[in-house]
């Protein structure tokens, strides 16, 4: 498992060399990737790259060669496992429908009583059971993110915003919280700690 700290570093560099690859105009691709993903894995960078506009390439009709083809170069390659790598360190758990479900019979534990339960109904007590579960099955751990203070505990996975600021101890994220009140114009009453389920 890495920490957010090793994430971070590591996303760091990665965008960094990004950023020399295309400096240095750099368009080739290495052979490593010949054969190296799959069909899926091909679409999902080219959805990134290209969102809306890849229907006009009818990527149905391409061949897995075509298709790395359209993806180009290693920068883009980097892009995207840059952005799933920043997707992943603030990835918390969603209550949605289809992600419990998923979750129970991926798990075969359907027997579960949340597994038929809608989750509109839920209340504190079957969340917290569910990210209990999560936990358990090493699916998630609990990390500290810096909030403004108008999020309550209740709304703190709901807000459409996720925060930028998740550290792996509630001691990184109060010397982030006094770093930033020292450099920007946060009074202290403006932000907060809370603690969070992260997905691994």
């Amino acid at each position: 498992m890495k920490t957010i700290k090793q994430q971070k570093i590591l996303l760091y560099f990665l965008k960094a060399y990004k950023e020399l690859l295309n400096n240095q105009k750099v368009d080739e691709r290495n052979l490593l990737f010949n054969n190296f993903f799959s069909r899926e894995e091909l679409i999902e960078i080219l959805e990134y790259l290209y969102l809306d506009k890849l229907e006009e390439f009818q990527i149905e009709k391409l061949n897995d060669k075509e298709l790395l083809e359209l993806i180009g170069n290693d920068a883009s390659i980097l892009e995207y496992y840059s952005y799933k790598l920043e997707e992943s360190i603030t990835a918390t758990p969603t209550l949605s429908q289809n992600e419990v479900s998923e979750f129970f019979e991926r798990t075969s534990n359907e027997v579960h009583y949340l597994y038929s339960k809608p989750t509109e109904s839920w209340d504190d007590y079957d969340s917290n059971n569910y990210y209990s579960l999560l936990f358990k099955h090493g699916k998630t751990r609990r990390v500290f993110v810096i909030f403004t203070s108008d999020v309550n505990e209740e709304d703190k996975y709901a807000v459409t915003t996720k925060p930028s600021y998740f550290f792996d101890t509630e001691q990184q994220a109060k010397d982030e919280l006094e770093r930033i009140l020292q450099q920007r114009k946060f009074k202290r009453d403006e932000l907060k700690i809370m603690s969070l389920w992260k997905f691994e």
